[in-house]
């Protein structure tokens, strides 16, 4: 792993944690959180949604981004190094607001949770089937996230891509735990965020597919035509 390579990872990581630093402490200093107390029994349970709802967000725009570059639908606009940068630091992002709502549920007012029910999927106090989801979602994540400061060291290019497909299941494991689990799925703007979502990455995902097809029927057109002025190049009858 060259230097360039962990520094930007470094800085990936960092840069991740400086973002949700900074948005609470200007949403502390704007006094966005002047009306709320902390002893209200549903601030909680505000701040659980919240952190939910951002970490799907931020999951939705990784997929998004990891599809767009591995189509290549970006590269004439956005140089490879800085592409990386924004995609593992949006995982990052994506990765630490999942952790967060999941610990926000330990001090839910509603229902009592344990560290192994937030850890272990399916053992929730709520609806564990739909937390379950979630739950695994959030371990898919675990597993690929830290692969970005991995990978040249312990990852082949293509061991890592096969690993990073593994984040459309923890992307249907979210959506489906966002749908059957949430209070605000039955929200007409919470069911426009999960079908717009899904929408898009099945948009992408096509478009990604037609690529990798095209791109391997390329070199068998060739072929025959190589082979041809090949032929045409033997049979041709030397200059006198």
């Amino acid at each position: 792993m060259n230097d360039d390579a962990r520094w930007m990872d470094i800085f990936s990581l960092v840069f991740s944690v400086a973002v949700v630093g900074l948005a609470v402490a200007w949403l502390a200093q704007t006094g966005a959180f002047a009306h709320l107390s902390l002893t209200q029994e549903n601030l909680v349970w505000y701040m659980i949604r919240a952190a939910g709802i951002t970490a799907y967000i931020l999951l939705t725009v990784s997929v998004l981004w990891g599809l767009a570059l591995s189509s290549s639908a970006v590269k004439d606009w956005s140089p490879g190094p800085l592409s990386m940068v924004l995609h593992a630091t949006i995982s990052w992002l994506g990765l630490l607001f999942a952790l967060g709502h999941g610990v926000l549920l330990l001090f839910d007012n509603y229902f009592t949770y344990t560290l192994s029910d937030v850890l272990v999927p399916f053992t929730g106090p709520y609806r564990p089937i739909a937390t379950g989801l979630g739950v695994s979602a959030f371990w898919v994540l675990l597993l690929v996230t830290p692969s970005f400061a991995l990978k040249k060291r312990f990852f082949s290019h293509k061991n890592w891509q096969r690993l990073h497909r593994t984040s459309y299941v923890a992307f249907l494991l979210a959506t489906a735990h966002g749908l059957l689990t949430g209070t605000d799925a039955s929200n007409p703007g919470m069911r426009a965020l999960f079908g717009i979502s899904a929408l898009l990455t099945v948009i992408l995902l096509g478009y990604r597919i037609g690529v990798k097809k095209a791109a391997r029927k390329k070199p068998r057109q060739a072929r025959p035509r190589a082979m041809a002025r090949a032929a045409s190049g033997s049979n041709a009858r030397p200059a006198a």
